[in-house]
């Protein structure tokens, strides 16, 4: 096992080509399997690495709570839009809020509830002392499309030719492998994790969103199935980040790029192109949330009185009188009723001199 700074793990054997023999359906049917530490992987990899002592130090904070529900929004959201649902943050938000009965929404609506009680059950899931099975598949495929499919196709593996296709444009990609070779493929992809079991976590759960859709074991719902297996395995491996980073987003925004990264796979044969699209992905949406954490911790620093009467203070310093409009500027989120208390207390205090009707009045340093 290899380190590199700040923090990331190498499996040596999956950079190495130490399983020759195995994998038989993998190789009969094309399927890329293997990978190497490239510069660009292991670079993603770090940026990775880099965010994950701010974010897992914020874990136990009072924000943790706020980041947790906006992660999930996030992730329901745009892992549906990849597959052409249209709802936003905001319509996903009212739908989780409302938890209104499936049978009286349209499908949309449906699609949203359904993945949140996925993403649910995933997380409890990680939580078990046992390997992942086909059922499991099973079960979150179940989770996902329950009340959206034909009841034939829920929970169960194919049995109908398939193909993966832009959801977003119809087009089709590449074909899939017959249902009669699934049992063999994914008997190679349980033992392919296992193999694997001490690679880079998140290369290991990236390696397994390919080799996933490569099979794509289902007749409908493989793309959200994959993207809550990807996240299941992160936080079974013990990256708890991952329920603070909805990489969905990332994968939206770039969405053709995804598609492309699968055919140059098949075309190299090798998973680097797809493993540094996802890493890529994930450091992108980590950095992102890094970002969001901070600016959340100083939204709730205004929000206590002294810090933002500290602010009040500084500000006349810097000039010689001040107003309420003055104060309204560097601190917008904040009501103008209550920024009219601060500086009635700062003049009680001593520290503010008042001159002028309410309305009008000006503040100068004491």
């Amino acid at each position: 096992m290899a380190e590199m700074s700040p923090s990331v793990e190498l499996g040596g054997k999956m950079a190495e080509n130490g399983f020759m023999g195995k994998y038989k359906a993998f190789r009969k049917h094309r399927i890329p399997h293997e990978f190497s530490y490239s510069e660009r992987l292991v670079h993603f990899l770090l940026m990775i690495a880099e965010t994950k002592p701010y974010i897992e130090e914020n874990l136990a904070k009072p924000l943790a709570l706020q980041l947790l529900r906006q992660a999930k929004i996030r992730a329901i959201t745009f892992s549906n839009q990849i597959e052409g649902n249209p709802l936003g943050e905001g319509k996903v938000t009212k739908a989780l809020e409302n938890q209104t009965s499936r049978e009286d929404e349209n499908q949309f609506v449906r699609d949203v509830l359904n993945y949140g009680d996925a993403l649910d059950y995933a997380v409890q899931l990680a939580k078990a002392k046992r390997p992942l099975t086909t059922k499991d598949l099973c079960d979150i495929q179940k989770l996902i499309t329950s009340g959206v499919l034909q009841a034939e196709h829920v929970g169960v593996i194919r049995k109908i030719p398939v193909s993966i296709g832009d959801a977003s444009t119809g087009v089709q990609l590449d074909s899939c492998p017959d249902p009669e070779h699934l049992p063999a493929l994914l008997e190679d992809l349980w033992q392919w994790v296992e193999d694997h079991h001490d690679a880079n976590a998140f290369a290991r759960a990236f390696a397994f969103h390919y080799l996933f859709v490569a099979i794509h074991p289902f007749a409908d719902g493989n793309g959200r199935t994959v993207r809550i297996m990807q996240h299941l395995l992160l936080l079974k491996s013990g990256e708890t980040i991952a329920q603070f980073v909805p990489s969905e987003s990332a994968i939206m925004q770039t969405r053709a790029q995804y598609y492309s990264t699968i055919r140059q796979c098949k075309i190299l044969g090798t998973l680097n192109p797809f493993l540094e699209y996802l890493a890529e992905c994930f450091a992108l949406a980590a950095e992102n949330v890094v970002y969001e954490r901070k600016t959340l911790l100083l939204q709730s620093a205004d929000r206590k009185p002294e810090a933002r009467r500290e602010k009040i203070i500084s500000l006349g310093q810097q000039r010689k009188a001040l107003t309420i409009q003055d104060v309204l500027v560097i601190l917008p989120d904040i009501p103008r009723r209550t920024l009219e208390r601060d500086l009635e207390a700062l003049v009680r205090d001593g520290k503010l001199k008042a001159k002028g009707e309410k309305k009008a009045r000006v503040y100068y340093i004491s």
